[in-house]
């Protein structure tokens, strides 16, 4: 049986800093996802943060629910663990690391975000919200970049 794996090292995190401000959070260094949205949330009032959150949940439960598939234009190739990406339409390249191949392996038109989510949970070494939040963000980035489309179902 295979090992768990850290999801997504420390180092392959981005270095996200919150400026000092009187009366509010500092971050510095490698801030993470939960401590960027505590920052935020503390420039809120409770009737803000309430409704955020409400909001939030809302919208993250409808779009777990959408069905990835990758662009008919797209040709991918997965070699060491790496996988590269063509968009034939564009002739742009794309490199995802052994995370982001995991992520579009599964987007094939057949598993929604949620299956998706519980598959990579039982396979790398991460909190769930860590998780979804990291294949939230390469799913929008990608649907941004036209290589992949979402589908509700």
């Amino acid at each position: 049986m295979m090992s768990r794996q850290p999801f997504i090292t420390e180092d392959l995190r981005p270095d996200l800093a919150v400026q000092p401000d009187s009366g509010h959070p500092t971050l510095t260094g490698h801030a993470t996802t939960a401590q960027l949205a505590d920052a935020a949330r503390a420039l809120l009032s409770d009737e803000e943060r309430q409704q955020v959150e409400r909001g939030s949940r809302d919208k993250h439960r409808e779009f777990m629910q959408t069905v990835p598939q990758p662009n008919p234009n797209v040709q991918g190739t997965t070699l060491d663990g790496e996988t590269v990406l063509l968009d034939l339409s564009s002739g742009r390249y794309y490199t995802l690391n052994r995370v982001g191949t995991a992520i579009w392996e599964r987007c094939t038109g057949n598993q929604s975000l949620q299956d998706i989510h519980a598959t990579l949970c039982g396979r790398f070494e991460a909190s769930s919200e860590r998780i979804a939040d990291d294949l939230l963000a390469l799913v929008t980035h990608l649907g941004h970049e036209g290589l992949l489309t979402l589908e509700r179902r």
